[in-house]
C-alpha cells in the first residue's frame, strides 16, 4: 500500500513540476516579435505601441476577417 501512494504522489509530483516548467517556459516566449515587438493587436506608431483599429479611409481587406488596409497601404488586424 506505501509503494502504491508513494508511486502516485511521485507521478502527481513530476506532472505539477511539468506543468510549471511549460507555464515558465510560455511565460517567457516571445509573443509581440509578429506586430514590430508592440504584441498582437498593436503597431508602431511614432516610436510608440498603438492599438489597430480602422482609420478615416480604411477599407477592408477582403480575404482576411477583422483586417482592414489604412491610408498608407498598410494591412492592420486586430
Amino acid at each position: 500500500m506505501t509503494a502504491q501512494i508513494t508511486k502516485r504522489a511521485a507521478g502527481l509530483f513530476a506532472s505539477a513540476v511539468a506543468a510549471g516548467a511549460l507555464t515558465l517556459g510560455l511565460s517567457f516566449a516571445p509573443v509581440a516579435s509578429a506586430a514590430q515587438d508592440c504584441g498582437y493587436g498593436y503597431h508602431l506608431a511614432g516610436g510608440s505601441c498603438v492599438v489597430n483599429l480602422p482609420g478615416p479611409g480604411a477599407q477592408v481587406d477582403p480575404g482576411h476577417p477583422n483586417c482592414w488596409i489604412n491610408d498608407n497601404g498598410d494591412q492592420r488586424c486586430c
